[in-house]
């Protein structure tokens, strides 16, 4: 099912199936079929860590686009998008992080962000938390967004 795009509010949760190497990885190691997550900020654009690049906001692709999560609770985006214009647009994608996240070890770097790395911060930083306030932005899976509390699922994709 195509998505309609004027579904889009700023803020929603945008879980993608794997189109890459790394993303079968993760499928694999999540046992899901969710493997990246960006966060939509209106006039059809997205920001997110992507692999290979980093961290900044890109055009809104809808491409292997898998589900959209609403938050329900109240929170600040403009506080998300402060922090991700003055922190994190610019930084690398954490390939050390993704390894570490593989291999369920210790933490990545802290000047570096996988996507649902970046996600968690970016959603905690503007008062919304997915998880626990205490949990290791390092730990999140993509998948684990599903199962957050404070989102509500409002599209799937039929596949």
């Amino acid at each position: 099912m195509d998505l309609n795009t004027k579904i889009l509010k700023p803020g929603d949760c945008l879980l993608y199936r794997p189109s890459s190497f790394f993303g079968w990885l993760i499928a694999i190691k999540t046992w899901n079929l969710v493997s990246h997550v960006e966060i939509y900020i209106g006039n059809k654009k997205s920001v997110a860590s992507r692999d290979g690049i980093g961290v900044s906001d890109y055009p809104l692709r809808t491409n292997k686009l898998a589900y959209v999560l609403r938050p329900t609770h109240k929170w600040d985006i403009n506080k998300s998008l402060e922090w991700f214009e003055e922190d994190a647009k610019g930084q690398k994608y954490d390939w050390k992080g993704i390894l570490v996240f593989a291999l369920a070890v210790k933490e990545g770097s802290w000047d570096k962000m996988f996507c649902s790395e970046f996600a968690n911060r970016f959603y905690k930083n503007g008062g919304l938390y997915p998880f626990s306030a205490t949990y290791n932005s390092d730990r999140v899976a993509p998948a684990n967004f599903l199962c957050s509390p404070v989102f509500k699922q409002i599209w799937r994709d039929g596949v």
